[in-house]
Parts: C-alpha cells; sequence; structure tokens
C-alpha cells in the first residue's frame, strides 16, 4: 500500500492495486473527513519538535511523584493560556464527546467531521503542549502516562481523542480503528500514594479535563 500523499491541502489515499478493495473502502470511509481536516496532517512534524524522545518505561509501583503531577498541571496550564478564550470551544465539544459511548467514539469519520472546526484551535494548542513539554524536559510518553494516571486517581474518566494516531494510520492506508480510547477510571483507582498525592490538584485537573479528552 502506498504512503498518503499530501498535497494542496488535501489529505488522499493513493490505492495499491494489490488491494484496490479494501483501499476503496479506506478511501471511502476516511477520506471525505481527512478532506476537512487535511492541516491534521503537520501532527508529526509537531510531535518531532519534543526535545525528549527517549523511550519512557513506567514504574512497576504506577506511582506518581509530586514533581510528575506539578508538569502536568504547568503544561496544562500552558496550553489553556495559549488558547485563551477558545478553551470554551473545547468544554463545548468535550461536553458532546462525554456524552458519546464507544461505539460513536469508534466511528473515526463521524469524529473527525464533528469536530472539524476545532483543527485550527487544536493545532495552536499542540504547538503550545509541545513548548511546554520541552520546558518541564517531558516526553510525549511520559505526559501521557502521568496524565492517565493522575485522573485515574481522581476517578474520572476521559475519551482521549489521538489524532497523531489516526493521521499515521492514513498515511499506512488502514482505517483507524478508533478515534481514542477511554482513560483515566470511574472512581478512584491505581495506588493509594496516588490518590493522596493528587488530592490538592484535583481542582485544575477537573478544570482542564476537557483538554485531556482531546490529547492535550
Amino acid at each position: 500500500m502506498k504512503k498518503l500523499a499530501i498535497g494542496c491541502g488535501i489529505v488522499v489515499l493513493v490505492l495499491g492495486v494489490a488491494a484496490a478493495g479494501v483501499a476503496y473502502y479506506v478511501y471511502r470511509q476516511v477520506a471525505p473527513a481527512f478532506t476537512q481536516l487535511a492541516e491534521l496532517a503537520e501532527i508529526p512534524n509537531i510531535e518531532r519538535s519534543i526535545r525528549n524522545q527517549a523511550p519512557f518505561t513506567p514504574p512497576a509501583s504506577e506511582e506518581l511523584t509530586e514533581a510528575q503531577i506539578q508538569k502536568l498541571v504547568q503544561v496544562q496550564a500552558d496550553v489553556r493560556k495559549r488558547i485563551g478564550e477558545r478553551m470554551k470551544e473545547f468544554e463545548a465539544k468535550y461536553k458532546s464527546l462525554a456524552e458519546k459511548n464507544d461505539a460513536s467514539i469508534n466511528d473515526v469519520p463521524a469524529l473527525l467531521r464533528a469536530y472539524a472546526d476545532l483543527t485550527k484551535t487544536w493545532l495552536d494548542a499542540k504547538r503550545s503542549q509541545v513548548e511546554a513539554l520541552n520546558t518541564a524536559e517531558l516526553s510525549l510518553e511520559e505526559y501521557k502516562w502521568i496524565r492517565h494516571q493522575a485522573y485515574r486517581a481522581l476517578g474520572i474518566p476521559f475519551a482521549n481523542l489521538d489524532f497523531a494516531q489516526i493521521v499515521e494510520d492514513a498515511k499506512k492506508g488502514v482505517s483507524p480503528e478508533s478515534a481514542g480510547e477511554w482513560l483515566g477510571a470511574m472512581g478512584p483507582d491505581g495506588p493509594e500514594a496516588n490518590r493522596a498525592l493528587i488530592e490538592k490538584f484535583k481542582k485544575q485537573l477537573e478544570e482542564n479535563l476537557a483538554l485531556a479528552s482531546f490529547g492535550l
């Protein structure tokens, strides 16, 4: 399967002869949404700007440190400051996303179309996130782990939309299996130490739940 060709602001799936039937299905299902959201093709380049690209191995204990939580909260604060009043867009979209079930979240084309108007704001927020990660000397992998454990400790679930993975799947010419996954937890979970440590950061994390749901 040939790679996704990106040109003139439109993402087009190049069909391979050997798998024409499958490729055509992928194209029909995903391409219309990507035509509207072609700007998402910038994501890999944006994430390559993260200076810390080292693999992250979570501790066996799954315990967070206070320094890690402080970095999480600071990154979210920096993103929130960058987008300013546009944060209301994320909060409004989050409310509608929170009402969706697993089947809806797995409908990638429908979700991409539903959030097409958020693309420019999201990309601006993503750039801000990368800058904040560099300041905190965090890798994206570690940041995601910290975020998941923090909301898990609070007992708050969130639908994490992974636009970067959707782009990568489309580049490979395969239909994304889902737009994201449910993270966090329904009720306090994880190590007891995390639950005690996270308490004083609860307000900030709850306020930024919409950012977490959009992978920020």
